[in-house]
């Protein structure tokens, strides 16, 4: 049965033996123990490790393949005073690596000089223009950052003309293998041990820093001549969550400790950031996601990076303050862009799409921008529920970006069409190309195909994940609070939904400027509690809650007005009351 909005219902059913043993164990409530099952926390020890986020519980940076050569290599180039040059990505994960190892070597005393590639000119990764340009320049040692593991070739040449490298890089290894550089810190490696396999970049870059720093204090450094790397945990959570990478194992301790550390930064960048971008008092997941890394990634996204490995190196408050109200210009010419290349696609999409036999949305043009191709194809993945590249073209050649469903594996049909592609690259949910213009058709038609082939219409409809079933007399502030351990949410640890059933909703008031969004009181048995609908005014329109009885998912959150918090269900979709229950 779907939902009013057109949606199904995926409830998780954890097993039940576990979800009793970890109640039982850690003295929890069953709906927090159920949220831990279904994230695949299921023994009461690791249950006990997500939970406490104890920065003990990190493992050992040596356990990662060529973490001893990588350190070696960067305990000589201070010994013998050679310039190091970090190269980085341009994302939010590039620049915070970079950002970080800036930090780090300033704290030992040992400046080193940063390059990050411009985007239209150099593209993605390594570049040998860049290695010639930075050995010219008399760096002896180049540490890449969030990028590099695809430049086997670069990293020759940079052998050739006595440039070593040391790579650290959490993207899958290419085809060719590994870049033949003095170490590769890279989990993907098919030969890494390493336990956790799902740091990006700037994790990466703690790692080398936490190896190194213990290099030198097991040869004699003192504690205080040593960088306290808690204090840069800030730029830690910062590239994490807006890199998405999976809130688990060590990316949850350290975001969890790196959000306390972003709440408190003295850094001047991020003092800076966080004031332009409105954000005080406690930043959570969602004021990263939201309003920090986007102003961050404008800049990467239109050419433009510099200014955001300057703003986080930034050591003046006055400087970091100019260069912060750039990045937030830079974010607005973004959006507009942004929304300019929407109303293309969307214009394009009435024209050639027909949803009926199109399975994939394939789409290409002049006036698409390469830098906001990939939200704009979230966008309409997130409207019309099929796969979707975008592809903008100059000049009889394209660079395409896609997005994905979850029951169609992006990279995987690129793969099956490689012969329309001069290259991509990517993961399941999102991947990115290059075309020649003339093979725009021929691809489209290709990916329609493996469309047609791995896609059914279940897989077309919107999926609506359920945690966990819930009586509103559940729903206490003690709970809440247990279910706040959880946190961050994130990638691979979302939010939690939950589902009530036989739900009345009463006093409903429609809100907001345009009416869309609603308030209302749910009520089921002896519960009761307040709720928002954003963008549901529709649904409620035309329902009679006067003698209709409602399911309801929906998450819970805590509303603060004028200096009181108070819990309200955030609801996510309805449908009309299947069972009597509650």
């Amino acid at each position: 049965m779907l939902s009013l909005l057109n949606k199904n219902w995926c409830q998780a059913e954890p097993p039940s033996v576990t979800v009793s043993q970890l109640e039982r164990g850690l003295k929890i409530p069953k709906p927090v123990a159920v949220l831990l099952a279904n994230r695949g926390v299921t023994s009461e020890e690791s249950a006990r490790e997500f939970l406490s986020s104890d920065l003990s519980r990190l493992h050992d940076p040596f356990l990662m393949a060529d973490m001893r050569q990588a350190v070696d290599r960067v305990i000589k180039a201070m010994e013998q005073k050679e310039a190091i040059t970090l190269f980085c990505d341009y994302d939010v994960d590039g620049v915070t690596s970079a950002a970080f190892l800036t930090h780090f070597f300033r704290d030992l005393n040992y400046p080193v000089e940063a390059y990050l590639p411009e985007r239209k000119a150099e593209g993605y990764g390594l570049n040998s223009d860049a290695v010639r340009k930075i050995r010219a320049q008399g760096a002896g040692l180049m540490i890449t950052a969030d990028c590099g593991i695809t430049g086997v070739k670069e990293v020759a040449l940079a052998n050739e003309i006595g440039l070593d490298v040391i790579v650290t890089d959490h993207h899958q290894v290419g085809g060719e293998g590994l870049p033949p550089a003095v170490a590769v810190l890279n989990p993907h490696r098919s030969d890494c041990e390493y336990p956790y396999r799902f740091l990006c970049g700037v994790g990466l870059a703690f790692k080398l820093a936490i190896a190194v720093r213990n290099e030198l204090y097991s040869a004699g450094w003192s504690k205080e001549d040593l960088p306290n790397l808690k204090r840069h945990l800030d730029l830690f959570a910062l590239g994490t969550i807006a890199d998405v990478a999976p809130l688990t194992g060590e990316n949850h301790i350290l975001t969890q400790h790196g959000l306390k550390m972003l709440s408190i930064t003295s850094k001047p960048g991020l003092v800076a950031l966080k004031e332009t971008a409105g954000i005080v008092g406690n930043v959570d997941a969602r004021s990263v996601g939201f309003g920090l890394g986007p102003r961050l990634n404008a800049a990467g996204r239109l050419g433009r990076a510099d200014n955001g490995l300057h703003l986080l190196a930034s050591q003046n408050l006055k400087e970091a303050k100019a260069l912060a109200l750039e990045l937030d210009q830079t974010n607005q010419e973004r959006k507009e862009i942004q929304e300019e290349t929407v109303a293309e696609a969307e214009s394009l999409f009435k024209r050639h799409i027909n949803l009926e036999e199109d399975r994939v949305i394939v789409l290409a043009s002049e006036i698409f921008h390469p830098g906001v191709i990939g939200i704009a194809a979230s966008r309409l993945v997130d409207k019309y529920r099929r796969p979707t590249v975008l592809i903008a073209l100059e000049e009889g050649q394209g660079k395409g970006s896609g997005r994905s469903i979850p029951r169609f594996n992006l990279f995987k049909a690129f793969t099956d069409c490689s012969e329309h592609l001069v290259q991509f690259g990517g993961h399941a949910y999102a991947a990115g190309l290059s075309i020649a213009e003339e093979q725009v058709e021929s691809f489209r038609n290709a990916m329609n195909e493996v469309g047609h082939k791995y896609l059914t219409d279940e897989d077309l409809i919107p999926e609506v994940k359920v945690d966990a079933v819930l009586n509103l007399e559940e729903i206490t502030r003690p709970l809440y609070n247990q279910i706040a351990l959880l946190e961050p949410f994130g990638a691979e640890n979302p939010v939690p939904s939950f589902l009530s059933q036989g739900v009345q909703l009463q006093e409903i008031k429609f809100m907001g400027k345009e009416k869309n969004h609603v308030r209302f009181r749910a009520k089921q048995g002896k519960g009761k509690i307040e709720g928002v609908g954003f963008g549901l005014a529709d649904i409620f329109s035309y329902i009679d809650p006067a003698t209709d009885l409602f399911d309801v998912v929906y998450e819970l959150d805590l509303n603060t007005w004028n200096g009181r918090e108070k819990l309200q269900m955030k609801l996510l979709d309805i449908r009309h009351n299947t069972s009597t229950s509650g």
